[in-house]
């Protein structure tokens, strides 16, 4: 591609920092553009602090490196250089299932990657770069698995489709044939994938090679600095992919550091629908750096976990999130980007500001990974149970004594292999971690007053176990939400003694539903594990 930007067709919409986009801009300059770019300069000038808009057009942007760059046409002989891009889309998209993809022949033999013929092109795609073939479902579910490695609430993304673009060696604009013998190259793909509503949307950024800073030939000026960013435009906003100060230094930190270090050198991850939300992890160490945290609407009754990308996480170390003005919560390390948090009772309805940071060594440094988590009645709660028409549990005599109840499985992991995490190798993306045994408990509510402190003291308990269910986890169940039943007429366990059965129980006038994994050798049902819960009302 020798020109300075070719215009492709997507196919369907990408969503991207607000916008709906179904095609895009593929330029020699490192980047995805979706309106066009002034670039003539020795430096291209996007944002609010560089564009004097609307005098001076603002283009919406997905920049993996943008400076002026060019295609080296003489040289190492050896040396290949271009630009490839490839769309890839599910089968799913065209009404075929998994490798049902067969050619006229009935034979199963696929083309090279970037081999394809016009005449192999999805069906209503004449273009050559779009695949839609098994090897696109593999490729878009390895995408996925990447995705869970290093951002909080992947797990719940389905990728339908992904523009992948790949800049292979290419060189400053005005380098020299001893510049690039001298291996400064550089090499780096954007991979953009979106779900097929077009509601959610994730980039991955990967540098294998970054051999300049800088358009000039000796690849460090300050002018026509080499950058990495989202930019929305219209002065919508601008996001940089690493906002350290050795990046600002040098970008070609980009290719050693990591968002998910855990995996990979040069890798980063972000979610860029509405706007660009850093995911994976940072060591950013001034100022403040906001943190992913799924799910961000949660239950106010607490005991439940979220999910959250800040810093660069360290096994031998214990972190928190600590709540405004609210008990501070305990955190596990999944990984080097992902930590999950176990959430107390919160008994607020309204946004809180919370803040991640290590418990010991480290506490008292600058940084300041900040977050928002909305807390709602469990009535409100995304996550909550369904336990369909509610209006039907009111009903005197009840219609039925068999109710349904649906929940999302990949919001349940196996205690014992997530604590064992690091030591079994599992990783987040197995399905096996999702495995485990459900119990389904009624746990009572009261309150009683306290004169010595003049307020009155709430009292949660559970008071018994109505059923148990293995939560499913094969590959459908990712997005397949599980139903099953609860018999009224059933109870598989009481934690009331037989006094408490008559003379207590209906003291518990209000109550609720919560649906967590089965402790091992529970008894009473003191202690139960995260789990989600549906506010059910009188008892």
């Amino acid at each position: 591609m020798l020109t300075a930007g070719q215009t492709i067709d997507l196919h369907m919409f990408f969503p991207f920092y607000g916008g709906l986009y179904n095609y895009t801009t593929i330029s020699v300059n490192g980047y995805l553009a979706f309106a066009t770019v002034l670039d003539q300069g020795p430096t291209i000038n996007v944002g609010p602090e560089s564009t004097d808009w609307p005098r001076q057009q603002d283009p919406a942007m997905i920049a993996p490196y943008l400076c002026k760059q060019q295609i080296p046409q003489t040289g190492n002989p050896a040396l290949r250089a271009g630009i490839y891009y490839r769309l890839i889309l599910r089968q799913s998209l065209f009404g075929r299932e998994s490798g049902s993809n067969m050619n006229l022949g009935g034979t199963m033999q696929q083309s090279s990657f970037f081999g394809q013929s016009a005449s192999q092109a999805c069906p209503g795609t004449p273009e050559s770069y779009a695949r839609c073939d098994a090897q696109s479902d593999y490729f878009l579910d390895e995408m996925m698995r990447w995705l869970q490695e290093g951002v909080a609430g992947a797990s719940m993304f389905r990728a339908d489709a992904a523009l992948v673009v790949t800049w292979h060696n290419t060189a400053s604009a005005i380098a020299g044939r001893s510049d690039i013998d001298a291996g400064q190259s550089a090499t780096y793909q954007a991979i953009w994938l979106t779900d097929q509503p077009g509601r959610l949307s994730y980039v991955i950024f990967n540098y294998d090679r970054l051999g300049f800073d800088a358009q000039d030939f000796r690849a460090n000026s300050r002018s026509g600095r080499c950058r990495a960013l989202f930019n929305g435009g219209n002065h919508t906003g601008i996001v940089e992919v690493d906002p350290t100060q050795a990046y600002k230094n040098t970008p070609k930190v980009l290719a050693q550091r990591s968002g998910v270090p855990h995996v990979v050198r040069g890798r980063y991850m972000f979610r860029v629908d509405d706007v660009v939300r850093p995911a994976g992890c940072s060591n950013k160490t001034g100022g403040t750096y906001p943190i992913m945290i799924y799910p961000n609407i949660v239950n106010m009754l607490g005991e439940m976990t979220v999910d959250v990308n800040a810093i660069c996480l360290d096994r031998s170390q214990t972190y928190i999130l600590m709540i405004e003005e609210r008990e501070v919560a305990t955190c596990n390390v999944l990984n080097a980007a992902i930590a999950r948090c176990n959430l107390p009772k919160i008994y607020d309805w309204g946004t809180k500001t919370v803040y991640f940071q290590p418990q010991s060594r480290g506490a008292n440094d600058d940084k300041a990974f900040v977050g928002y988590i909305y807390f709602v009645p469990p009535t409100l709660d995304p996550q909550r149970l369904d336990i369909g028409n509610i209006y039907e549990w009111y009903k005197n005599p009840m219609p039925s004594y068999l109710m349904p109840i649906t929940w999302y499985p990949r919001n349940f992991t196996n205690p014992e292999l997530f604590n064992n995490l690091n030591q079994v190798g599992t990783r987040i993306s197995d399905d096996a971690l999702y495995g485990v045994q459900l119990g389904l408990y009624v746990i009572g509510y009261r309150e009683y007053k306290d004169d010595e402190i003049k307020k009155f003291r709430p009292e949660h308990r559970t008071l018994a176990r109505l059923a148990t269910y293995t939560n499913r986890n094969s590959y459908e169940y990712r997005w397949k939400p599980q139903e099953e039943v609860i018999n009224l007429n059933q109870v598989q366990q009481w934690y009331l003694t037989d006094w408490e059965r008559w003379n207590t129980l209906y003291t518990y006038r209000v109550g609720y539903l919560k649906l967590a994994p089965i402790r091992p050798n529970d008894m009473n049902g003191t202690e139960l594990l995260s789990g989600y819960a549906l506010c059910h009302g009188v008892l």
